[in-house]
């Protein structure tokens, strides 16, 4: 994928997180592309972008998301690397949002219907902060 689709999936996320209320910065770091904040409370997210793609063998289109990180050997995320990943739907303008927990593996392929789901990301958003403010507190 090219820098000019991450670059505008970052700034997808980041609109989307400014308009739930938090604040937020873009990043330039490993593994984190915004820091957001609300009140005393802050989250690090992981954004991928991805365009809808027919690929071989499949009959519909769908986002195919590059998750694992690292040079030759891909590893899966972690609570060390980020808190939440943020599935940017290029093609959609939208975004889907993920704890890092429910992360087990290095490549995600999700429907284009799901970015259509009324309030997907507020939904998505809220459920994904529920985990890991269920983790931090123990």
């Amino acid at each position: 994928m090219s820098t000019t689709t991450g670059l505008i999936g970052e700034y997808i996320a980041a609109a989307v997180v400014l308009s739930l209320g938090w604040r937020v910065s873009l990043a330039q770091q490993d593994k984190v592309d915004l820091v957001a904040w609300k009140d005393d409370e802050y989250i690090r997210i992981q954004v991928k972008a991805a365009k809808m793609s027919l690929e071989k063998g499949r009959r519909t289109p769908s986002y195919h998301f590059q998750i694992g990180s690292g040079c030759k050997t891909k590893t899966v995320p972690n609570e060390r690397d980020y808190d939440i990943l943020c599935c940017v739907g290029y093609d959609h303008r939208k975004a889907l949002f993920l704890p890092v927990q429910q992360v087990q593996q290095k490549s995600k392929r999700l429907s284009p219907q799901l970015f259509d789901a009324p309030k997907a990301e507020l939904h998505s958003f809220n459920k994904a902060l529920a985990t890991v403010r269920a983790n931090r507190d123990g």
